[in-house]
């Protein structure tokens, strides 16, 4: 409601007269003022209303406070409507239809208001995420529960012509949601209006680092890495998804974002024909690392071709792994391997012990008539350190070995006084 430029003076004037007046005996000093707005239709979203009672407090304090109930019981017609003429300037879109003041030590004043012709009756929330993928977009809305619906409620019933202001209100709401809700997005709310209509567009977006790339690996020491061609494309895709989100969302919601990717690999046909039991590790970072694991803890079968350099003969060679776990830790097992240049076949059945990172494993070389015996520690998930024994040749072989990826690694080997370097290709 617009008040008339005179009326305004005039308005003002009345307050400093009242602010001014002399001070008189009474029986009591106001030492608080207490301010209610109510719409008396009951449209308005109470965010709203709490804005608007908070504009009078201020108001009302400079009003009442330290004065005796005495002095402004004759006059308080005179501030009711004081008050209210203020209210009605202050508070855009709204008429005050009554001023009610209760005197005493603690005051008491209600301002019942209403919409100042229409109001908000249809509201249009377009909320959208920027620089995530629109996968990821659904698991972020799901940390923001009910906020289209708050976000309805606190415009709906609004005087048209508050919209601006109640849009000041609407922000400072959804910044509270996202700092108690999602603290590593911001958001951004703009509000247009058409007719009777109020659309807020509200743009959700990262702070602080974010994941610019996706490193991905998904492989296997128990089953051939070329059984998961196709499987790895796909969730590949997926773990993709990761791009823009903030590092530290990442981190904290971390096991969650691992379960989810791990559903979808248990949906892959590969997994139960083979009866395999995935993993997913993700290690947030700018660069995040995906790695999915897929095991058999009934059976073991790895298929491996070796090139040597380093080496006068036999630079050429292969070896097939089958194994059966009877236990937990202990695996029966059978190798075949090949030497390409002569193209000599070796049969060793053998029995393999597993501890933590540790596994010692005996076989019997029947071409050879020879005992191997094997030990191998698992540094870490690239890194593989092996010491082995060839009783009818009595060689001893060190060596460490990297796994570049699923299907190709190599191996610094030092046998018999000679070291050389190994090419392995892991099918």
């Amino acid at each position: 409601m617009q008040l008339g430029k005179s009326r305004f003076a005039s308005l003002i004037g009345l307050c400093f007269c009242l602010l001014l007046m002399p001070q008189t005996g009474s029986a009591a000093t106001i030492e608080n003022v207490k301010v209610s707005v109510i719409d008396s239709t009951g449209r308005t979203a109470k965010a709203l209303t709490e804005r608007m009672t908070s504009s009078m407090q201020v108001v009302a304090e400079q009003l009442f406070l330290e004065k005796d109930t005495a002095q402004i019981e004759p006059v308080k017609s005179d501030y009711a409507r004081l008050l209210g003429e203020v209210g009605e300037r202050a508070l855009t879109g709204y008429k005050v239809e009554e001023t009610v003041i209760n005197l005493g030590t603690s005051s008491e004043i209600v301002l019942k208001l209403s919409p100042w012709l229409d109001v908000v009756n249809d509201v249009e929330v377009d909320l959208k995420f920027s620089g995530v993928d629109q996968a990821m977009s659904e698991v972020l809305l799901s940390k923001l529960p009910e906020l289209k619906a708050r976000i309805i409620k606190t415009v709906s019933g609004a005087s048209i012509d508050a919209v601006d202001w109640a849009g000041g209100v609407l922000r400072q709401k959804v910044r509270q949601d996202m700092e108690s809700m999602l603290p590593e997005f911001r958001a951004s709310v703009d509000l247009s209006q058409i007719g009777k209509k109020v659309v807020v567009q509200v743009i959700v977006y990262p702070v602080g680092q974010t994941v610019h790339d996706v490193k991905f690996e998904l492989l296997s020491e128990t089953v051939p890495n070329i059984l998961f061609m196709k499987t790895k494309e796909r969730l590949h895709e997926e773990a993709d998804e990761l791009r823009g989100l903030p590092v530290d969302f990442v981190k904290k919601h971390r096991p969650e974002l691992e379960n989810r990717l791990l559903t979808s690999v248990n949906e892959e046909k590969v997994v139960s024909l083979y009866s395999l039991k995935p993993t997913v590790t993700i290690t947030p970072g700018t660069d995040t690392f995906v790695e999915i694991r897929m095991e058999a803890d009934k059976y073991k079968i790895w298929i491996e071709g070796y090139g040597d350099s380093g080496r006068d003969e036999n630079n050429l060679s292969g070896r097939a792994h089958l194994g059966k776990y009877i236990s937990d830790n202990d695996e029966l097992f059978a190798e075949f391997s090949v030497e390409l240049e002569n193209m000599e076949w070796e049969f060793a059945p053998g029995l393999a012990h597993r501890h933590g990172k540790t596994t010692i494993a005996y076989a019997r070389r029947i071409t050879e008539h020879e005992n191997n015996y094997r030990l191998e520690y698992d540094v870490s998930p690239k890194w593989r350190f092996r010491a082995e024994h060839f009783s009818g040749t009595n060689v001893n072989e060190f060596g460490a070995r990297f796994r570049i990826h699923e299907f190709l690694s190599v191996e610094y080997v030092y046998s018999n006084d000679k070291p050389y370097l190994r090419l392995i290709g892991n099918l």
